[in-house]
């Protein structure tokens, strides 16, 4: 999924309820730089791991 396309309210980690605004917001106010530092600052991607793709994909948006 192309994160570019996707809106603010975009629902990345469904798990943890986690927008794509709330997770950019947060890998820039941290400077987190790899999803192992995503994964546990945030509290993502650690349940059933399916958003990890997504949130790869916003690290690399968030430093563009």
């Amino acid at each position: 999924m192309d994160m570019r396309t996707k809106g603010d309210d975009f629902m990345v980690c469904l798990c943890k309820k986690k927008t794509k605004k709330e997770l950019m917001d947060l890998i820039r106010e941290k400077e987190i730089k790899t999803l192992e530092d995503l994964r546990e600052i945030g509290d993502v991607g650690n349940k059933c791991g399916a958003c990890c793709e997504d949130l790869e994909q916003l690290l690399t948006l968030a430093y563009e």
